[in-house]
């Protein structure tokens, strides 16, 4: 039967109890999977298979390069769209991590939606939609894998080295490296924890930033040199065309936070990045703020979602088309603030 109902909201205790005592589970996350996404998925399988469970991640596309030396996403499968029901089939619950949006599911939303099993989401965005029975949701966590990590605690569930490795990529990445907004006391309380139980900043650090292919960084040159400022230098905006990633030899998979690469410029204090499809699908529109402009209020006008200061939705038809709808709710936004210093 198709879900139709927001989920019902649970705390940690009843999460555990609803992951500790299933059979076999299967954990999926969002498409275009980031930091948190992986760490989130891959280190609830490891806790969850060290409990002896029977567990099976799927994600969208393959893991994207610059995590794919992290322990055990090597074994993350890849959804194929008609098997979504022979993989559910024997399952007694499905765990939707860092996502609880049916828009952020892919070509697999509707199988999911459709599935006879009961779901379980975790998450900390602002938009929950009707994809899943139950919901763990705590919007002031920095990262899913935060709450995870929480639930891991209240749980009992030993957090070995690996599991604290995948765990503190979601929350650091998340975070921005902890310098985003969100990157509170609780934040890096739970880090602390993590470095305890294994995880090494700096080393991760090095392998997730300072490892990158070289087109990437032609991307990010082309960014650099192509992006526009509107509302007396308040908003930048980035039109990320398919010509411009093939250009540089890139893949849609290494486009992952270039958003955040014109709010260097002191002045900015929000970014849109409009990135043209492989396709024929949709627009896809990032938003990102410094301080006072709620971008997920404005991703919600357009279908989307996230957080306050960053969120994201997908814009039927071009990339014009998307620019021109979403450019003046930008500027009227940043209009109505007060004049910045100078």
């Amino acid at each position: 039967m198709e879900k139709t109902n927001l989920p019902k909201e649970i705390d940690r205790a009843a999460a555990a109890w609803r992951l500790g005592s299933a059979r076999r589970i299967v954990i999926t996350t969002h498409a275009r999977a980031d930091g948190d996404a992986i760490g989130s998925a891959a280190g609830l399988q490891r806790v969850l298979a060290q409990r002896g469970q029977q567990v099976e991640t799927f994600v969208h596309e393959p893991v994207p390069r610059r995590y794919a030396f992290l322990p055990g996403v090597g074994s993350l499968r890849v959804w194929e769209p008609g098997k979504v029901a022979e993989v559910l089939v024997d399952a007694d619950l499905l765990v939707i991590v860092d996502t609880c949006s049916a828009a952020q599911l892919g070509d697999v939303a509707e199988a999911l939606s459709r599935a006879d099993v009961y779901t379980l989401a975790i998450d900390h965005h602002l938009t929950p939609g009707p994809v899943a029975d139950a919901l763990l949701l705590d919007t002031s966590a920095g990262a899913c894998a935060q709450i995870i990590t929480q639930l891991c605690e209240q749980a009992d569930w030993p957090i070995d080295t690996e599991t604290a490795t995948l765990l503190y990529t979601g929350l650091a990445t998340d975070t921005g490296w902890f310098r985003f907004s969100n990157a509170d006391a609780a934040a890096f309380a739970t880090a602390g924890r993590l470095v305890d139980a294994g995880a090494r900043p700096n080393e991760l650090y090095e392998r997730l930033y300072l490892n990158e292919p070289e087109p990437r960084v032609r991307l990010i040159g082309e960014v650099l040199s192509s992006f526009e400022l509107l509302a007396d230098g308040r908003l930048a905006v980035i039109r990320l065309t398919r010509d411009m990633i093939s250009r540089c030899g890139a893949t849609q998979q290494m486009t992952e936070e270039i958003i955040n690469e014109p709010q260097r410029i002191g002045s900015v204090v929000a970014c849109l990045l409009l990135a043209e499809p492989d396709g024929d699908g949709p627009v896809r529109a990032s938003f990102r703020s410094k301080r006072d402009v709620d971008v997920e209020a404005i991703a919600r006008r357009f279908g989307g979602g996230g957080h306050a200061r960053a969120a994201g939705a997908k814009i039927p038809g071009t990339l014009d088309g998307a620019y021109e709808q979403v450019v003046p709710v930008l500027v009227q936004a940043l209009e109505t603030m007060d004049s910045p210093p100078r």
